[in-house]
């Protein structure tokens, strides 16, 4: 778990991943063939997995938003194979990617009991069995398996130090997890600048923004941003796997842009509102908005907005070896995050659990593939996390565990249509959502506070009509409970907090996060 160096841009580098393809001449993004060999011909030898923490799609230009920058994401996206309504059955960190690596529904959260370096979150647990993962399944099959991370809790937490070790290579960043500077050397002006109003004299965002100050570049410095020293480290990487030989899993878990945000103001200034002179916005707490001003609020997003652009670039530094190396003839790249981020939306900042609407619970998600199948086509499938597993084996022509019940996506590439879902349900704590062609349904797991949403009538998921159609919540539900098993887990805060409260006392147990 070392910290690495971080590479010397290049002009030709910024051009080509940044300025370049704003204009449309972006990345040597097309398609060959199939390397013959060892491989008998196949189509995809290799995968790289990217996942980009907390990107929302109407934040991504290629998902037809006008609001940010994202070129080396659009190229990739316009490349591959678009999921457009792409819900993640289990939210948030740790139980998406729990859903990513096993290939299994992890909603409901079952017999969850909290572990005292992961929470109270139900779902934030660790995978147990190592045995059904799809490391393990490719490392069976030969092939090689290296992650790269700064996620916290997988990348560093002592309940994942196993799961780390069934890697061939596993290599953690060090950025929200860490001291690379001193705390003390950001100043209270300094800090000061990255706060709202509201949050200036509480002292756990003060010190969580002065050390993400310092660990990530102090606002100034992007080549010290945990976006352009993950990727840039994955980029290290591929070297040893173009020289190693074997066909290889590459995973790339960005955290950025997951708050706190620090990008520079190159960045945060492409999104800025005429006339804004107040602070930049670099972590809010959770909950209603309204702690915040007008401008306040609208400069949160342009941080976001910002630390997305800037996550953006990285990954075109990433894309550049990529090509140079021409491991777009045989490797198949999957995109996807685990969850958005609420941002005034609906009168919220944060994840909220009961506002699983697509600000929170809808991410993006393509599949490239380098024959260029399917390139530039949007799929209407309900996709999940769950599905990228035996997805990742089927291209690879391995053959996906009985114990994978996610979907194999890479069919819709062939033309061909996976099983229907018609109805696609998951997560958050005590909530759930029910996801159908023409109805929302969102609840918590009691199977109270239910709220239903009209597709049809209300696309944007504005109008609770469940008091008008108590039939259609009464269906939704009971096929839920058919799919996800009745009843449904529900758990009491207070109970969860003293449990952990105990375990923690027991282990002597300290959050080396605190902020």
């Amino acid at each position: 778990m070392t910290d690495h160096d971080q590479f010397t841009l290049t002009r030709r580098g910024l051009v080509k991943a940044g300025g370049a393809a704003a204009v449309g001449a972006a990345l040597p993004l097309a398609a060959g063939c199939a390397a013959e060999g060892d491989d008998g011909g196949r189509e995809v030898r290799n995968v790289v997995l990217v996942v980009i923490d907390s990107l929302r799609p109407d934040f991504v230009g290629a998902y037809g938003s006008p609001r940010v920058q994202t070129p080396i994401m659009d190229a990739l996206i316009a490349k591959g194979l678009r999921f457009n309504r792409a819900f993640p059955e289990a939210l948030v960190t740790v139980p998406a990617r729990r859903s990513i690596y096993t290939g299994q529904r992890i909603f409901p959260y079952r017999d969850f009991e909290p572990v005292a370096d992961l929470g109270v979150s139900p779902g934030w647990s660790p995978i147990e069995d190592l045995d059904r993962t799809i490391v393990k399944t490719l490392k069976d099959a030969g092939y090689r398996t290296v992650q790269v991370t700064d996620n916290p809790p997988v990348g560093f937490s002592g309940s994942y130090r196993d799961f780390r070790l069934s890697w061939d290579t596993w290599v953690s960043i060090e950025g929200r997890v860490g001291e690379r500077n001193p705390i003390d050397s950001v100043s209270d002006a300094q800090v000061r600048r990255w706060l709202p109003e509201a949050l200036r004299e509480n002292e756990r965002y003060v010190q969580g923004m002065k050390k993400n100050l310092a660990n990530t570049g102090y606002g100034r410095d992007e080549e010290e941003s945990d976006a352009a020293r993950v990727f840039t480290e994955a980029r290290n990487q591929l070297d040893g796997l173009s020289r190693d030989g074997r066909p290889f899993l590459l995973t790339i878990d960005c955290f950025d842009p997951h708050e706190p945000w620090s990008a520079p103001p190159e960045y945060v200034d492409r999104y800025e509102q005429p006339g804004y002179d107040g602070p930049d916005i670099g972590v809010l707490e959770y909950g209603f908005s309204n702690y915040l001003s007008t401008d306040e609020l609208r400069h949160a997003r342009a941080c976001y907005g910002g630390a997305v652009t800037m996550t953006d670039r990285w990954l075109g530094h990433f894309m550049d070896r990529f090509y140079e190396l021409g491991l777009d003839s045989d490797t198949a790249v999957v995109l996807l995050s685990d969850h958005g981020f609420l941002l005034g939306d609906r009168g919220w900042v944060g994840k909220i659990p009961n506002e699983l609407h697509p600000e929170l619970a809808q991410v993006p998600f393509a599949i490239v593939h380098p024959e260029g199948k399917a390139a530039g086509e949007v799929s209407s499938h309900f996709a999940s996390t769950h599905d990228v597993a035996p997805t990742i084996l089927s291209m690879l022509g391995v053959d996906a565990p009985g114990w994978m019940n996610g979907q194999d996506l890479s069919v819709l590439l062939d033309g061909e249509q996976p099983p229907a879902r018609d109805l696609h349900y998951g997560g958050m704590f005590n909530r759930y959502f029910v996801r159908t062609d023409e109805w929302v349904l969102l609840g918590d797991t009691l199977g109270g506070n239910r709220k239903l949403y009209d597709l049809t009538l209300d696309p944007g998921e504005l109008q609770d009509v469940a008091a008008k159609n108590r039939d259609v919540t009464d269906e939704l539900y009971s096929r839920l409970l058919d799919e996800a098993g009745d009843p449904l887990p529900y758990y009491e805060s207070d109970v969860l907090e003293r449990k952990i409260a105990a375990q923690r006392e027991r282990v002597g147990w300290q959050d080396p996060q605190r902020n």
